[in-house]
Order: structure tokens, then C-alpha cells, then sequence
């Protein structure tokens, strides 16, 4: 195992850190607390980071197809049925998509002609603990969600395809060729060190690389027949084109089958109530919060002009070569572990207890400034010995560690960012309690604050 220095300096990079602010620590921050969530994610879109992952034996998996024997090769897994459900009556039926998105394998055995057809929902089990590469943001998503993977990962190879035969499967030429290139990494570059990787679209899906190794059966039951074009449930794990947009009302939603009927997932799904219940499901896969590599942290201006969230597409493929490199290295070198530590609860409680007081305290809705330090000594009262009201230093080393434990592995990626980000709130609450601002300034400091950190919980507020 290499020191945890190092791995700092591999995942992250140092090139403009310091020792109390990695570089871009806001911008990790939230992807860790963003990673595996629905909500949080589909406001951070743009995914810029890569963790192991692992999900324990026996976790239970879904894929839905139209045909009763089990899946062999590379395939989509979703993570509850219901998504699965979609991709369950295709081969009864065919419709104008059907040659844009079918399963991986589906596209040799669709039947042709239009019948009345049940198709089946295949409940499998992992065989073993899995080991995969989670794509953060909305990696399964369209147009720039992507970029991640297409740009670091596949080496600007998905629209401009290495010549070479390809196994004979279905889908768009663009997802096919991810899944494609996913295997033989896996294979040729990391050595079957990882199984396959996860991604977040309308629902989390693993791209599994041999399901008759790594998965076991545990039921295939036929489904309730469907009648005609595009009868059944819309969007399910396979190849996509991404999220409904907004206002387009003809457009057919993801996976074949038209328009999403009541059974399929509703539209906005990763965005409304039900993301509270997918968030659990997020909990089946384990990620590496120590160590990861996030584009974040070497160097690059990922908001040109000002963009409202990170972007690759002007960068050139040589100044991605480190990161490839280290994620490489990463996979190559390291274990995906069911037992690393949970940066991203930590991350939880401090967005969770501070998130409305700062953005009280950046309204700037005071009487005076003693009113706001009222407010502000409120906050920070169980951290005050006021034997020594002004110990400055006390009390933010108090109040940064209130939510990281003693035994913490702080010299970690997430450790190092997660303290970082509740040293900041913390010394920043410290000095509108102390410092010798006014009112207007103490305010403004606080939204500044709110701004640099950039939290979900104000998107839309």
C-alpha cells in the first residue's frame, strides 16, 4: 500500500493547494457528497471524478429482456426492477427505436414481427464481492455528462472508434462503443482487476463485464404481456440517449417502447420524492472516499468563460494524460474496499447543520451587527470556553472537528478536502463572532461563503 502522501499527490494533485484549501475543495466536496444520489447529482451533472467500488456478495440485481435464458457476456444490471421492467417486453414488438436502443446481446435475438409477447425480468445475485470503477455525475446521461468518461476514460475513442472487430450487440453506436471499450480495459489495461463500472442516469446501472462469471440466478419470471407499439414502460438500464428534456412533449423517453407508461419510471424521477428512496439504493455499492482521482485537482480551467459547471470539451487529450495515468495506477494498485471510511456521512453532517444558518446568516436580514453575532455565538456556543471568550484558534479546532472522528484517516483525499471545507465554514463563522467587521461586511463574508461553497441544498432557493 502506498503512503497516504502520495496517494494525496496522485489523485488530487498539489500544483495550486495549500495545507489548510486543496485545490477546488469545494468542488470535491460536493462530489462526494453528491456521489450515488440522484437529487444531489442531477444538479451537479457534470461528473469529474473516479472511485473504487464494491458491492458485497450476494447484493441483488436486475435486467430486463425478452428472452428467459440467462444473460452471458456484457450487460447492463439495474439496481431495482422497476427501471428493468422497460427492457422486459422488447421481443414481442418493434418499433422505430428498436434499432437505436437495444440491450447489449438483444439486438441478434429481437423478433421481427409484431405479436402480443410477455417478455422476462432476470433477478440475479452477485457471486462474489464486485469490484468496479464508479463514474460520478450523470455519467450514464447526455451530452456533456458524459465527457468524463469519454474524454479521460476512453481517450477521446467513443465517436472516433479504434478500427477492430466488435462483438455483434445492440444500441446506440455510442453507448455500445462505451461498453465495448469498458471490457477492454478491463481486460487488456487493468488486468480483470475490476469487473465493470457504475453509472448514474434515471437510475443507477452497473455495465457488467461477464454476468455468467460474476453474477448468479436467482429467478427469471415472465412478465405481463404487452400489446403492440411501444405499450410497455419507457427507460430501463441499457444504452441511452439520456433524460427527457423539459417541454418536449413528443420526444420518447430513454430505452425502447415510447413514451414511459405508469409502470416505467415517471418522469423527473432522479429529481422528486422517490430519490429519497433511491438514495438507499445507492448504499448496495461501497466507494472509496480516501482515495480517488478527481479531475479537480490538476490544474486545468475546467469553467472557461465562466461556466457554470466544470467542462472538458476545450481541453487538450495530452493534458488528461496524468489523470489517465492515475487512474490506471489507482485501479492497478489498489483494492476496492467494503470497509473504507465514510466521508461522505461526514460530509452529510456538516452540509446538514450548517446549510440554513449560513444562508441566514449571508441574507444579511439584521437589525445590527451585534444581532448577527448573537446569531453567530448561538452556532458556536458548545465550541466557547468563555473563561477565554476569545481563544480563536480553540474554537474552530473545536468546531472543525466537531463531525470527524478522532480515528479519521485525515491524510486521505476525502479526509484532507472534508477538512478543509469545515475549516473554512468554521474560521469563517469565528471571524463574524470576533472580527471588527460591520454588519454589511460580516454579511457579505458569509455570502461569499455560500457562493464558494455552492451546496445542493441552495440550488433553486
Amino acid at each position: 500500500m502506498r503512503p497516504a502522501h502520495y496517494l494525496w499527490a496522485l489523485c488530487l494533485g498539489l500544483a495550486n493547494a495549500t495545507e489548510d484549501r486543496p485545490e477546488n475543495a469545494n468542488h470535491i466536496f460536493n462530489a462526494i457528497q453528491s456521489s450515488l444520489r440522484h437529487y444531489e447529482t442531477a444538479l451537479n451533472p457534470h461528473g469529474m471524478s473516479f472511485h473504487l467500488a464494491a458491492v458485497p456478495k450476494g447484493t441483488r440485481f436486475y435486467h430486463g429482456t425478452g428472452r428467459p435464458d440467462p444473460i452471458t457476456g456484457v450487460e447492463w444490471l439495474a439496481f431495482k426492477p422497476q427501471h428493468s421492467l422497460g427492457f422486459a417486453h422488447r421481443s414481442g414488438r418493434r418499433s422505430k427505436r428498436s434499432e437505436e436502443q437495444q440491450p447489449l446481446n438483444e439486438a441478434m435475438h429481437t423478433t421481427p414481427h409484431l405479436s402480443t409477447q410477455a417478455g422476462y425480468l432476470h433477478t440475479y445475485a452477485a457471486a462474489k464481492d464486485l469490484r468496479l470503477l464508479y463514474v460520478d455525475g450523470m455519467s450514464a446521461g447526455p451530452g456533456g455528462a458524459a465527457e468524463s468518461q469519454d474524454r479521460i476514460l476512453f481517450n477521446d475513442t467513443i465517436h472516433n472508434p479504434i478500427p477492430g472487430p466488435r462483438p455483434p450487440v445492440g444500441g446506440p453506436p455510442a453507448e455500445k462503443e462505451r461498453a465495448f471499450q469498458t471490457c477492454r480495459m478491463v481486460e487488456e489495461v487493468w488486468g480483470d482487476r475490476i469487473d465493470g463500472i457504475v453509472r448514474t442516469e434515471g437510475d443507477f446501472e452497473i455495465i457488467l463485464c461477464a454476468f455468467e462469471r460474476d453474477l448468479d440466478v436467482v429467478k427469471i419470471t415472465q412478465t405481463k404481456p404487452q400489446d403492440g407499439f411501444g405499450s410497455g414502460p419507457g427507460p430501463g438500464p441499457g444504452p441511452g440517449n439520456g433524460i427527457k428534456k423539459k417541454g418536449r412533449k413528443d420526444e420518447k423517453g430513454r430505452g425502447p417502447g415510447g413514451p414511459r407508461s405508469p409502470r416505467g419510471p415517471f418522469r423527473g424521477d432522479c429529481c422528486s420524492i422517490a430519490a429519497k428512496y433511491d438514495q438507499l439504493l445507492g448504499h448496495k455499492v461501497h466507494l472509496d472516499f480516501d482515495h480517488f482521482v478527481s479531475a479537480f485537482g490538476y490544474g486545468l480551467d475546467l469553467f472557461p468563460g465562466d461556466s457554470g459547471h466544470p467542462v472538458l470539451d476545450h481541453i487538450p487529450t495530452e493534458k488528461l494524460e496524468p489523470i489517465r495515468r492515475d487512474i490506471n495506477s489507482m485501479i492497478n494498485t489498489m483494492e476496492p474496499s467494503l470497509g473504507s471510511f465514510n466521508w461522505q456521512s461526514v460530509a452529510d453532517m456538516i452540509v446538514f447543520r450548517y446549510s440554513e444558518e449560513l444562508q441566514v446568516l449571508a441574507s444579511g436580514n439584521f437589525t445590527s451587527v451585534d444581532s448577527i453575532r448573537e446569531r453567530i455565538e448561538v452556532i458556536l456556543e458548545p465550541f466557547i470556553d468563555y473563561r477565554d471568550f476569545e481563544a480563536k484558534e480553540m474554537i474552530i479546532d473545536l468546531c472543525q472537528n466537531e463531525f470527524i472522528p478522532d480515528s479519521a484517516p485525515l491524510g486521505t483525499v476525502g479526509g484532507r478536502v472534508i477538512s478543509s471545507i469545515s475549516r473554512t465554514v468554521c474560521s469563517t463563522l469565528v471571524s463574524g463572532l470576533l472580527g471588527e467587521k460591520d454588519l454589511a461586511e460580516t454579511a457579505e463574508s458569509f455570502k461569499q461563503l455560500v457562493q464558494y461553497l455552492d451546496w445542493t441544498t441552495w440550488k433553486g432557493t
